[in-house]
């Protein structure tokens, strides 16, 4: 890696690595439309560092859409943050609800609409879609517990 003769700093060529200050949401699998993969509660035990989930990379909004499946009963997926300064994880409260409001921040559970019969996710209609918005300032990764089987999550990260 090439180094500025000036101040012996390294000299970055290339795409930065960080998203930096983002307008539009990013999809945190790197993938625009990617779904995220659901984790186990029990991979969020203890108090050391964690690669699980996904990095927020200091962003303040995360997106996250939950959407039926066609897989029979109703899943339901949380959402957790984790801190390194404080080594654990812990459930994220909603920012906002739905109806735009913002009543105060409240652990939330994201319940997927029920199945509609729709096999195909070209079929899928709005109203099979659940929508859920929270402020992560501090938080350096995300993670969400729930069940693959009924139930596609998918998450972004926003700066504005």
């Amino acid at each position: 890696m090439a180094t500025d003769a000036t101040t012996g700093q390294p000299i970055y060529s290339g795409s930065p690595q960080s998203w930096g200050r983002t307008r539009g949401p990013k999809n945190l699998t790197g993938v625009q439309g990617g779904a995220v993969t659901l984790s186990s509660a029990s991979e969020l035990l203890g108090i050391t560092a964690t690669t699980t989930g996904y990095a927020t990379e200091n962003q303040r909004y995360l997106h996250v859409l939950a959407e039926d499946n066609h897989g029979g009963t109703v899943a339901t997926i949380k959402v957790y943050g984790y801190c390194h300064a404080f080594l654990r994880w812990f459930e994220l409260p909603q920012s906002h609800t739905p109806v735009g409001t913002n009543a105060g921040p409240t652990a939330a559970t994201i319940v997927a609409p029920t199945d509609s019969g729709h096999a195909d996710a070209a079929l899928l209609t709005p109203d099979e879609r659940e929508y859920r918005t929270y402020e992560i300032l501090g938080i350096d990764r995300v993670a969400f517990v729930g069940s693959t089987a009924n139930t596609d999550c998918y998450a972004a990260c926003s700066t504005f």
